[in-house]
């Protein structure tokens, strides 16, 4: 039998996909895949990129190690035109999504995945997600 492990291309380590912030960040496309975590006591939002049509399928990953006590509550935020939905999320033009400071604990989280036409589905959630009035 031939070797073909030489052929075989192993995902990449997992600590290499995990990006943890302490202030807001614009995720990118190139983002894709990638784990981002909210480490600050003080809220902020991750800005996602806009929705086209070469974007389907992106998504991130999105979890907190360090719950908000002050602000809103860590969340996301679309771009004016895409929508954010699923779970308790509306799917509305620029509603910011995001877990409230009360209910902001160490491992919520949720999965963001682009329709590549106008925003992104939530899945995957993990505590209670608020949605922007």
């Amino acid at each position: 039998m031939a070797d073909i492990s030489k052929r075989i291309k192993f995902p990449p380590r997992q600590s290499g996909n995990v990006e943890v912030k302490t202030a807001a960040y614009t995720l990118k496309d190139s983002d894709s895949g990638k784990t981002f975590v909210w480490n600050s006591a003080v809220s902020f939002n991750f800005t996602l990129p806009p929705v086209k049509k070469t974007s389907k399928g992106v998504f991130f990953t999105f979890v907190i190690r360090t719950a908000a006590t002050s602000g809103t509550g860590h969340g996301v935020n679309p771009a004016s035109v895409d929508k954010v939905a699923g779970a308790t999320a509306t799917a509305v033009d620029d509603k910011d999504v995001y877990f409230a400071t009360a209910s902001d604990a160490i491992g919520n989280g949720f999965t963001l995945i682009s329709d590549g036409v106008d925003g992104y589905q939530a899945v995957s959630i993990n505590g209670t997600l608020a949605q922007e009035a």
